[in-house]
């Protein structure tokens, strides 16, 4: 994978015995990604399918089209403290890059991201705080119930504190679910998973896992059961490769524009401009949401209220009002929802304010760059190759898409008329012969070439291949077939079919409360505020043999009741 990828690098934990503990890697194509698009990282450890039981873990992201890209992953023996310690360490000295700004896991790694990259906000997955909420609230997450759509509203599409907390109020009043176990826990943690905490953290609008368990999900399909380790990385560098054609297909997508405006305004028509085709979709959503609401002028051109216009009949709870505040030169905008800051999206309320200024572009300050068409063009001059329209030939995308694009150009021009056919037609051909003698010799990475590759992965299972880092990077770097594997105990009993749960997947300990003070910590019999109230009198026993009280059947001397 070396010889195909000189960007590759790896690094091994090995245990005593001198096996492979956790192997981690990431392609080049990974790294130059997480240049562009490593702002927000999430990491998934719930896929676990090889030979050796080892939990596999990706780093994801979305790219400008809004793309789950993967730039790198880590197998691993276990799912422990100092093993996540390991992994954020030596994944972010691997690749040389900073912290990420936002980091969603599992809570499970919350100690490990502490203390290893403490300058990033972690929050916990949402799709696992709330992965037991269908078995814990029973029928009321059943198909047509009402509890079922406002339970997903309050989480899923609150904005503030304040309408989080009164929504949650009226729920627990409407449904009488003060005492429900589950969701007090869940309230318990809502500083770490709840969306209206973390309103001014950018998460590029992912509020969970959900990018890994796609990619996890996508993974299944190249990788069989129980297949060896080298195989396991074949099959992942197959999936990388078709997420790359994906992705070069969303990059033509936007290069041969035909967007379809909806109200031909100006500021819609420079959105369409600077951002990616699925990007400006997205805008497109939020200019038809402006409908909803009405504006208030508080002072000219300085601070505006966007009012939605069916606030009498949505539900108590939600808010209704939001405070638009500009700058002096109109050049900056803040709401009070923070939907820019943490998806990086101008908001409705913000972008009505906009449009009743009649700008005829958007904001630079409120374009983020990593949604644009020129989200890579970031790099510094030592990587002017990675930027736009200088991307590296080796890669078959960069080639392959430049060809096809020119090649369309061609047919376009050459379909306007007779003389213009005949033209194209003979420079084609004289291109084509000139071609086929230069094209004899292959370098391996064609369009082609990748794919013939990818699908002998699965017939090259003898194939030793050797890969790693230089030296200088203090990791090992002589090839993983000097390292035994790691060590495979095949437990007593039948064989089960289901993964070994981790830390944060197992039952964990019903929350208890004082029945006297309603707090948590203490049993009645011990709290504090028990004072001196008389203990409840004892039952006299009653015998079953004749009926009467004060004696049990043991000791009872009365004939039995007829």
């Amino acid at each position: 994978m070396r010889a195909e990828d000189l960007e590759f690098k790896y690094s091994v934990q090995v245990d005593t015995e001198g096996r492979i503990k956790t192997l981690m890697w990431a392609t080049g194509r990974g790294i130059e990604q997480f240049k562009c698009f490593g702002d927000v990282v999430t990491f998934d450890t719930t896929y676990k399918t090889n030979l050796y039981d080892m939990p596999f873990g990706l780093f994801v992201s979305v790219n400008n089209h809004f793309q789950s890209v993967i730039f790198g992953g880590v197998l691993m023996s276990d799912e422990k403290v100092e093993t996540f310690k390991w992994i954020f360490t030596e994944f972010f000295q691997m690749l040389a890059a900073p912290q990420p700004k936002t980091i969603l896991t599992a809570r499970s790694m919350e100690i490990a991201i502490a203390d290893m990259i403490p300058r990033t906000v972690h929050r916990w997955c949402k799709w696992h705080v709330l992965k037991k909420a269908k078995e814990s609230l029973g029928a009321l997450l059943a198909k047509g119930s009402e509890f079922k759509p406002e339970f997903s509203k309050l989480v899923h599409h609150t904005v503030s504190i304040d309408e989080f907390e009164n929504g949650w109020a009226c729920m627990l009043e409407k449904y009488g679910l003060q005492k429900n176990a589950f969701l007090t826990q869940l309230y318990e943690v809502r500083g770490k998973w709840a969306k209206p905490y973390f309103m001014d953290v950018f998460c590029a609008k992912m509020t969970s896992t959900q990018q890994s368990e796609s990619a996890n999900h996508l993974l299944k399909g190249y990788v069989p059961p129980g297949c060896p380790m080298h195989l396991f990385i074949r099959q992942h560098e197959k999936m990388q490769f078709d997420r790359d054609s994906e992705e070069s297909y969303q990059e033509k997508r936007t290069k041969l524009g035909g967007v379809v405006l909806k109200q031909n305004i100006p500021i819609e028509v420079h959105a369409s401009e600077v951002y990616t085709r699925t990007m400006f979709e997205k805008f497109g959503e939020v200019l038809y949401g402006c409908g909803s609401y009405d504006l208030i002028e508080v002072k000219p051109r300085l601070e505006y209220i966007a009012r939605h216009i069916k606030f009498q009949s949505r539900e108590k709870w939600c808010k209704n009002e939001f405070v638009i505040t500009v700058s002096e030169a109109a050049d900056e905008f803040k709401c009070e929802c923070g939907t820019f800051e943490h998806y990086g999206m101008v908001c409705s309320h913000a972008l009505k304010v906009m449009i009743h200024l009649k700008l005829r572009e958007l904001p630079a300050k409120h374009v983020l760059k990593r949604w644009t068409k020129d989200a890579r063009d970031i790099l510094p001059p030592e990587y002017l190759r990675y930027q736009k329209d200088h991307g590296p030939l080796k890669y078959s995308s960069r080639r392959h898409n430049t060809l096809y694009l020119l090649a369309l150009d061609v047919v376009k021009l050459g379909d306007s008329n007779v003389e213009a056919y005949a033209l194209a037609e003979e420079k084609l051909r004289h291109v084509k012969v000139q071609l086929e003698p230069v094209a004899a010799v292959r370098d391996g990475l064609g369009l082609s070439d990748k794919e013939l590759a990818a699908d002998s992965a699965g017939s090259g299972v003898g194939n030793k291949q050797h890969f790693g880092r230089p030296e200088s990077e203090h990791t090992i770097s002589q090839g993983l077939d000097v390292f035994p594997a790691a060590s495979k105990k095949r437990p007593a009993g039948r064989p089960t079919t289901s993964r070994d749960k981790p830390p944060y997947e197992q039952p964990s300990k019903r929350t208890r409360f004082c029945s006297i003070c309603r707090l948590q910590g203490h049993k009645s019999t011990t709290c504090p505020a028990r004072g001196d109230v008389p203990k409840a009198p004892r039952k006299s026993p009653r015998c079953s043999k004749c009926g009467l009280t004060g004696h049990r059947k043991n000791t009872c001397s009365n004939p039995p009741k007829v």
